[in-house]
Parts: C-alpha cells; sequence; structure tokens
C-alpha cells in the first residue's frame, strides 16, 4: 500500500474519532446540546469533508492527531460537572417564547434588521460605488468592491461598521424567536427573510462570504439557546434537516453568485465557468485542513509543499489580536493574517490555516494543549450557567457565541477582529435590557 492511501486510511479513522469521542462526551452529559460536543461536531465535519472533497489532496495525520488530542483534552473538564443538577435547575424553567417571543424583542429585531440594511447600503456607497450601479448590476459592484478589499483601497467607513454590529444582533434576536415559536413555515419564513437580508447584501454587494456565515451559526446558537429553555435538547431532528436542505438549495445561488462576481460574470466560456467555481468551492470548504497539515509538516517534520513564516511564542498575538490592536500593538498584518497561499496542482488554493495555527505560534504544542483544557473549562462553565439560571444575559449570549467560535475555528481565532468582542459585549448589554423590560426584577 502506497503512503497517500495509507495516509488517507490513517486519517479517515482519526477523523471518526471525532464523532466517537462527541458520543462519549454526550453520554457524560446526557444530551447532545451541550458546546463540547458541538465543538467536536464541527471538528468531525472539518476532517471528514476536506478527506472526501479533496480526495487527491495529501494530509499529514499527524496533524489530525494533533487536532483531535486538543479537542479530546477541551473535553475533559466536562467530567468535573454535575450535569444531572444544573438539568434539574433547567427544568424550573419557564418556556422560551416568555422570555424572547415577545413585542420588545420582535420590534428590536425588526428595527435593528433595517438600520443594518440602510448602513450596509451607505457603507457600499461610501466607496465610490453609484445607487445605479447597485440597482443595475449588482454582480459587478460585489466584484468592485472586492478589489478594493484586496488592493487595500477600502475608505474606512463608520456606516458599514454599525451595519455589519447591528447584523450580528438581528441574527442573534432571530434565532431567540425562531427557536420560540411553534407557528406557521410561512410566518418563520417572512422572520428568516428580515434576520438575514443584512448579510445577504453583504455577500453580494461586497463578495464577503463570511459575515454570512458566521451569521447562520450566530442564528443557530439563538435557537438552540431557545431549545434548552424549552427542554428540548435534540441538536437535530427529521423536521430540522428537512429544513436544511430546503433552505440550502435556496441559499446555493447566492453563494455562486457571490464567487461570480469575483470576475467570472464576464467569462463567456461556461466550461471554464463551471471547473473555476468547483475550484473555488472546494478550496473555500476544504483548504484548511491539507493547509494546517502542511504548515505543521513544515515546523515540526521538515516535510511541505510550502515554505512559511515560523514564528514562536507570540504569546496570545494571532489568538487574541484583537486586544493586542487595541493595547497599542502595530506591528504589520497581511489582509488575511496569512499571506502564504496554499496550492496543490489545480485542485485547491488558499489561506484559511485553523485556528491551531495561531495557538501553536502563539503557546508552542504544549502550550497550545493547555490553552484547550482552559478554552474547555470556559465553554462548561458558560453551559453550567445557561441551564442553572433563569434569565442570566450573559450565560445565553456567551452560548450563542460559543457556536459561532466552534464554527469559525476552521479558519482562525473569532477574536482576531475586534467586530466580535465589541458585538459579544452590545449583544450581552442588549439581552439584558430586553428581558428586564419583558420579565422584570423578581419575575421569571
Amino acid at each position: 500500500m502506497d503512503d497517500f492511501w495509507f495516509f488517507k486510511i490513517a486519517n479517515i479513522i482519526f477523523s471518526s474519532a471525532f464523532l466517537i469521542w462527541a458520543w462519549c462526551i454526550k453520554k457524560v452529559i446526557g444530551v447532545w446540546l451541550n458546546p463540547v460536543s458541538i465543538f467536536l461536531l464541527f471538528w468531525f465535519l472539518y476532517t471528514a469533508f476536506p478527506l472526501l472533497v479533496a480526495f487527491e489532496v495529501p494530509v499529514n495525520p499527524i496533524a489530525v492527531i494533533y487536532i483531535l488530542l486538543f479537542c479530546i483534552i477541551f473535553s475533559l473538564p466536562t467530567f468535573l460537572f454535575r450535569w444531572s443538577v444544573a438539568f434539574k435547575s433547567n427544568i424550573r424553567k419557564p418556556e422560551a417564547a416568555y422570555y424572547f417571543d415577545t413585542s420588545v424583542m420582535r420590534s428590536s429585531l425588526y428595527v435593528l434588521s433595517g438600520l443594518s440594511i440602510v448602513m450596509v447600503f451607505f457603507g457600499i456607497l461610501q466607496q465610490g460605488i453609484s445607487v445605479n450601479q447597485v440597482m443595475n448590476n449588482p454582480l459587478s459592484v460585489g466584484g468592485e468592491y472586492a478589489g478594493k478589499r484586496y488592493s487595500g483601497e477600502i475608505v474606512s467607513s463608520v456606516w458599514a461598521q454599525i451595519g455589519m454590529q447591528c447584523s450580528y444582533y438581528t441574527v442573534a434576536l432571530g434565532g431567540l424567536i425562531y427557536g420560540s415559536r411553534s407557528n406557521s413555515f410561512k410566518r418563520k419564513a417572512m422572520l428568516l427573510i428580515v434576520v438575514f437580508m443584512p448579510a445577504l447584501m453583504v455577500m453580494l454587494l461586497q463578495s464577503a462570504k463570511g459575515l454570512f456565515f458566521l451569521s447562520i451559526f450566530i442564528f443557530v446558537g439563538g435557537l438552540l439557546v431557545a431549545r434548552v429553555y424549552n427542554k428540548d435538547y435534540r441538536l437535530l431532528s427529521f423536521s430540522d434537516f428537512r429544513s436544511l436542505m430546503v433552505y440550502g438549495l435556496l441559499i446555493f445561488p447566492f453563494l455562486v453568485l457571490s464567487f461570480l462576481a469575483r470576475g467570472l460574470q464576464k467569462v463567456e466560456d461556461f466550461s471554464f465557468i463551471v471547473d473555476r467555481l468547483r475550484h473555488s468551492l472546494i478550496s473555500y470548504s476544504s483548504v484548511h485542513l491539507p493547509a494546517f497539515s502542511d504548515w505543521f509538516s513544515e515546523r515540526y517534520l521538515n516535510d511541505s509543499l510550502m515554505v512559511y513564516k515560523q514564528e514562536s511564542f507570540t504569546v496570545g498575538f494571532y489568538t487574541f489580536m484583537s486586544f493586542f490592536q487595541l493595547a497599542g500593538d502595530d506591528r504589520s498584518v497581511p489582509v488575511g493574517v496569512y499571506d502564504e497561499y496554499y496550492r496543490y496542482g489545480d485542485y485547491i488554493t488558499g489561506n484559511l490555516y485553523t485556528v491551531f495555527r495561531g495557538l501553536i505560534t502563539d503557546f508552542g504544542l504544549i502550550g497550545s494543549l493547555i490553552f484547550a483544557l482552559g478554552f474547555g473549562s470556559v465553554f462548561c462553565f458558560g453551559y453550567w450557567g445557561l441551564l442553572t439560571l433563569r434569565k442570566s444575559a450573559f450565560s445565553i449570549t456567551f452560548f450563542i457565541y460559543s457556536v459561532a467560535i466552534s464554527y469559525q475555528s476552521y479558519i482562525i481565532s473569532t477574536l482576531t477582529w475586534m467586530t466580535i468582542p465589541v458585538a459579544f459585549l452590545a449583544q450581552w448589554f442588549l439581552l439584558f435590557l430586553l428581558m428586564k423590560v419583558r420579565v422584570g426584577p423578581g419575575r421569571g
């Protein structure tokens, strides 16, 4: 058996271990709906999917073993909590609709969504793009905006920042309200349009997919919080799976249009367009694992296809970059954080290296595993608070963003940009006020 097939089989076995260990943690906690199992399930998908979709691209099993070890250590704090006690406390809470599907929550959602749409539109106009361009040829607007972004020509816009922040608050509230409802598909579908319209605008008019996908998982975090309040601990039911397929089919054309906006809309060769779309979709979804594997192999095994900038013990800079920059750290960082683009023939290209590259660079191999233990402890304490406290805005917000952090770990640390910490704090304060108005002191 040659090395390719040996590595492929070994990687599939190690990838399966993420799923098996997620099930073990489910047995420890008692339900699938917990942040540790969610993180493990993400990494089952983030290893299995590239191994199958980018089949020809090599992945070193030692890199996958490192990620698996990180996830196992991350999950160890779950054994220290008496989860049965926490679930008994959760039983005594009112249902989710009592806290979340309220007039003040709904009104806030509509206002924030509308404000986000207006601010995003103003932010686009500030880049020298006219209203006529937006109305007549939105695809060309997306391509032009992306070109400005990659060439460093984007004008700093307070309107765009407000629009992005409001988009985060909208999807979080939307998830809480959506998960609290049991009404008709039509009403829920209308709610989804209001919730995701700002992120869809950004994806089409800025050719930026990151906000949209992050918004999906902030929304999912809110939906899962509502399920916890409803004592429904399923992660995915049959109806959820059916809805996921329907919404996925509806979203896919927007994703394709976003890729087309990057210079493909004027190409007339259909086969070339299909080939580039295939390359873009595979790269966007799967480059992270082979890219991290190659970086990891060069760092520790002196065996890689690329040459990388190898730093050591940067003491949290890449993991907590936003806080370092807030404190005045002005070291130069490329637009995409890492300017090495991993390539493997015509199969795959990209500069996504997972959160683990930053963790290892910051703290070293052993230090990153110690970080995993603390990281897992924080997740467990946050979940304990969600189960045991009746109306803790902090615990609710933390769980919502823990799902988003888990999702984004295949790309980079969520704390690389200041937008998420600001969104977290603002969401916490907003939710505190909205729940206080609805429930009031001493009630609920």
